[in-house]
């Protein structure tokens, strides 16, 4: 029981923690962001997105496409676990509209075999007969960086896909992912921002709709941050300390304001404590 309500209190549930509301004007706090959570330059735009909040990350959706335009999460020391072992099967989010075409894009890929476990309690929660095409099996926000917690299965939601070219997340994106681990297990709280850069901005369902030109990774603390942006055909063997990238790159890029509530600008990095030698 203790170690329950240790991450209870440690992911802040979504009626106590989250959210804090001030006087008339609803202002949300979500600690999975630093200085608030990224939102859209163009205001206008705002009314096409949804904000899917669980207790590892925050996600906000296009309710157009169904496809992630960013993810928040914050990596903490005794968050960070060995995830080899934890069974990755895709399940809908319940969190996100039924509306939205997420679903949909899914279901007309092509079917691929997955490896699914046998046994019956793990297969209680899995649904058959869903398409994923190979390339669409990434997930935003790592499993080895949650493993630790209770909440891991939150990771194979839906809301956490994107499609991640298999040499890119399997090289250089994986990379960067255990170099944020051990720096959380160094100084003990990390956040990261991550999401899909698309070659022409757009709500339009197109037949390249899900696929990014290239991926973002934001890495920060109060103090210094990093930022990276991944071609998508990067090769598995590139470092990722070749994708150091700078945070107005990638809100141009984006139309994104990441840190909204930021003070002060950061001029300090991140990059040697991500063993990056710039």
């Amino acid at each position: 029981m203790m170690y329950i309500s240790k991450y209870f209190i440690r992911w802040a549930s979504l009626f106590s923690f989250l959210f804090a509301t001030i006087v008339n004007a609803q202002t949300v706090h979500i600690s999975h962001c630093m200085a608030g959570c990224p939102v859209v330059a163009d205001s206008t735009a705002m009314g096409n997105r949804e904000l899917i909040v669980r207790q590892l990350y925050v996600a906000s959706m296009s309710a157009r496409s169904g496809l992630s335009d960013w993810h928040a999460y914050r990596v903490l020391a005794d968050s960070v676990g060995v995830a080899s072992l934890l069974p990755r099967v895709w399940f809908e989010d319940s969190l996100v509209s039924r509306g939205t075409p997420q679903l949909e894009v899914i279901d007309s890929a092509p079917q691929i075999e997955q490896n699914v476990p046998i046994d019956a309690e793990e297969r209680s929660y899995q649904l058959d007969g869903i398409n994923l095409p190979s390339e669409d099996q990434g997930r935003l926000v790592p499993m080895s960086s949650f493993a630790g917690t209770p909440y891991w299965s939150e990771l194979n939601f839906f809301s956490n896909m994107a499609a991640l070219p298999f040499e890119m997340r399997a090289g250089s994106w994986s990379r960067l992912d255990q170099a944020i681990n051990a720096l959380a297990n160094k100084i003990g709280e990390v956040y990261v921002i991550s999401g899909p850069i698309y070659s022409e901005r757009g709500e339009g369902m197109s037949e390249n709709a899900a696929k990014p030109s290239s991926y973002f990774k934001v890495i920060s603390t109060p103090e210094s941050l990093s930022a990276f942006i991944f071609d998508s055909n990067v090769r598995q063997h590139v470092s990722f300390c070749d994708q150091v990238s700078s945070l107005e790159l990638i809100e141009g890029a984006t139309g994104l304001t990441l840190f909204p509530q930021l003070q002060n600008v950061i001029t300090d990095t991140l990059h040697a404590q991500l063993t990056c030698r710039l």
